[in-house]
């Protein structure tokens, strides 16, 4: 795909009405199942088990009469599970941050499919031809180095900066090739930061307009310093390995699913049942055009709010607020859901503290006992620590009322540890930082 035809395909997704989208998407599903039930014994063997008949099924308003799936799909034999066994071109890795790894396989359409989802991206942001990129995903087994690559190809120039090469790697390139975007981790930018800082060079003074982020939560805290700091736009990402990119955020940070590829619902992750508009529960996705496994009602466990259109920026269809975490990350603690992003928020509003940070929660004599270890954005001496040691805990017991009630309990009941750690501790590790580690 050139970026011409990227740009029609573009624009006809933007410009259907909400009628021919909905339309469109009833076609596709029709057809998927039928190729579910054809070609593969597992979701057959499904869809027999628990006696349904796949006939009643004719629209995405029909799909929650059939199961949910979720992980256990990828321990059964690929050859009874795909839908195209033969047609299979690669098979990429979940990282296994959040358990076993994955091996999801991917034929020719599908990897076509994701890397122009993933340009529609760039496309909403406003990329243009001849525009630049710095591409510091991870390359190798997972898909995101290579997708967002390919993509960041049909504007122009594509830097690889794997994330293991190094920051001077990613750095020189930032400086000699007069890059106008960059798609990575937001973990890079503290490292980069710092870099920069240590080089005495200003961040702002790279010139790039745009900055992708994909694979990790941040907050509004964290964007708008960062933004600042390198007079640049953030953009988020929704994607993950099993789908390739699911949704992009428009100017309003609201999340908008490539509707003629993916279908969206939000349930509770106690009843399963539909989620009202505005409430949070579990991101359930339908892969509408995927060959290689019938991703059909998958759950991904992500804990998001589903809101009615339209978007203020006039994009068609529902759309989905920020990700909150997963599901299978949140805890309990002192009977109340703790998520992710609350932390995130709390730490990244907390002036002096960087965003590297792990939450570990462990079960003693009976009792849960957190441990937060955080870095300082800065050097800081013993005296200093203490004062961050004591801002973070005011701010955590005093703005969210669930984590006020939370830990001034743990608080008085001594169960809770706040240590406050050099630059570098945490985030001197390319890749991805497990925040959320628990013991119990």
């Amino acid at each position: 795909m050139n970026y011409n035809e990227l740009l029609a395909d573009f624009q006809k997704i933007h410009n259907q009405s909400e009628i021919e989208q909905r339309a469109f998407k009833d076609r596709l599903v029709r057809r998927q199942l039928q190729e579910a039930i054809t070609k593969s014994n597992y979701y057959r063997e499904l869809i027999d088990h628990n006696n349904i008949d796949i006939g009643v099924i004719q629209s995405c308003a029909d799909l929650h009469l059939l199961p949910i799936i979720s992980s256990e799909i990828f321990s059964e034999s690929m050859s009874k599970v795909s839908m195209a066994f033969d047609d299979i071109v690669r098979y990429c890795h979940t990282s296994g941050s959040t358990g076993t790894t994955k091996r999801v396989p991917y034929t020719r359409k599908d990897i076509d499919n994701a890397v122009t989802s993933q340009a529609r991206s760039y496309l909403f942001a406003g990329v243009e031809p001849f525009d630049k990129c710095l591409c510091a995903m991870t390359y190798g087994p997972w898909p995101s180095g290579m997708i967002c690559h390919a993509a960041s190809e049909i504007f122009g120039l594509t830097i690889p900066a794997d994330s293991f090469l190094g920051l001077d790697h990613q750095l020189q390139s930032l400086q000699k090739d007069k890059l106008n975007y960059m798609v990575c981790l937001p973990s890079l930018l503290p490292r980069l930061e710092q870099h920069c800082l240590e080089k005495d060079i200003s961040p702002e003074s790279l010139n790039v307009r745009n900055i992708f982020m994909v694979g990790e939560l941040f907050s509004e805290d964290f964007r708008s310093y960062y933004e600042k700091l390198f007079n640049s736009k953030l953009i988020n990402m929704y994607a993950n390995t099993e789908f390739g990119l699911v949704a992009t955020e428009c100017r309003h940070h609201n999340l908008h699913v490539w509707e003629d590829y993916f279908h969206a619902e939000v349930i509770d992750p106690d009843t399963g049942e539909p989620c009202e508009f505005g409430v949070t529960g579990e991101l359930v996705i339908t892969a509408l055009q995927r060959e290689a496994l019938p991703l059909i009602r998958y759950n991904t466990h992500d804990l998001v709010e589903m809101h009615s259109g339209p978007c203020e920026c006039g994009h068609p269809g529902t759309y989905l607020g920020p990700i909150q975490g997963r599901s299978d990350n949140m805890f309990t603690v002192n009977g109340a859901n703790v998520y992710p992003i609350m932390l995130e928020n709390t730490i990244t509003g907390t002036t002096g503290l960087s965003s590297f940070y792990h939450c570990i929660i462990e079960k003693v004599d009976g009792y849960d006992h957190l441990t937060f270890k955080i870095e300082a954005r800065e050097a800081v001496d013993k005296q200093g620590k203490i004062g961050l040691a004591q801002l973070f805990y005011s701010n955590l017991s005093g703005s969210d009322v669930t984590l006020r009630m939370i830990f001034l309990g743990l608080k008085s009941a001594l169960r809770l540890n706040i240590e406050i750690l050099q630059p570098g501790e945490i985030s001197q590790k390319p890749g991805k930082v497990k925040k959320i580690i628990d013991r119990r």
